[in-house]
């Protein structure tokens, strides 16, 4: 009975534990090198849980498996991923950066039209990637009427076939694979992107959220996180400490 008392009045960070997270391949900030995932990010998550005693089990999933698994509590932690209102149900956030970005329209050959706001979108054949945050405005379009793929490449294909009016996509999703090919339309979306680690509502790991953002806070404002960024010649996020980042 002591002993159980004893071990359940220990502080958290005393509590080392291992906790899943999942991985996938985006180059060169997360991705995987035979059966290790490594990349700025997964270098960023080790160090701030390791200060805290844990250690991180990751194993490959894409997107859509991944927010399965965190509704079903198999995952602890999701890594580098942007946040809507349909993810916030399930995710307790935690930012380690923002940057401006601008999602790009291109059209099909045979498209004569030009496009200039979200309303125009919704009147066309509008191809995306499954799965893929693309901005908060983008996220409102009714999902039924977008023509949803799984590759670049398939998207490609369609936009030469005429089989889609408009293809959506930005730096983060090949853009110049389109550039030179497609001609882009007028209309442009310039956003803020917040960046986030997440633990799952539903993970044992919930317990350890407090210490976690506390560290990932630190290494923000001490400039730290700068440094993981810069290893792989990538220029570190701007960082805001307002309320809005968690939106």
């Amino acid at each position: 009975m002591l002993v159980m008392i004893f071990v359940s009045a220990l502080p958290l960070h005393l509590m080392a534990d291992t906790l899943v997270s999942h991985c996938r391949d985006y180059p060169p900030e997360l991705y995987f090198d035979g059966e290790t995932c490594i990349g700025v990010i997964p270098e960023l998550v080790e160090d701030v849980l390791e200060e805290l005693g844990h250690d991180v089990d990751w194993v490959y999933a894409p997107w859509i498996r991944s927010m399965k698994e965190a509704q079903r509590g198999n995952v602890d932690l999701l890594v580098r991923h942007s946040m809507t209102e349909k993810r916030l149900l399930h995710l307790k956030p935690i930012n380690y950066g923002v940057r401006k970005r601008t999602l790009s329209f291109f059209k099909s050959n045979k498209f004569k039209g030009d496009i200039t706001s979200y309303e125009d979108l919704e009147k066309v054949r509008l191809g995306a990637i499954r799965g893929i945050f693309y901005s908060p405005e983008f996220s409102k379009l009714n999902p039924e009427n977008l023509i949803l793929v799984g590759k670049t490449e398939q998207l490609i294909g369609m936009l030469d076939m005429a089989r889609i009016d408009i293809v959506v996509t930005s730096e983060s999703h090949n853009i110049e694979l389109f550039e030179g090919r497609f001609d882009k339309v007028s209309f442009e979306d310039h956003f803020l992107n917040y960046h986030y680690i997440s633990i799952p509502k539903t993970s044992k790991a919930l317990r350890y959220y407090d210490e976690i953002a506390t560290n990932m806070l630190k290494y923000r404002k001490t400039g730290k996180i700068n440094q993981y960024f810069k290893k792989y010649g990538l220029p570190p996020p701007d960082q805001d400490y307002s309320e809005s980042e968690r939106n």
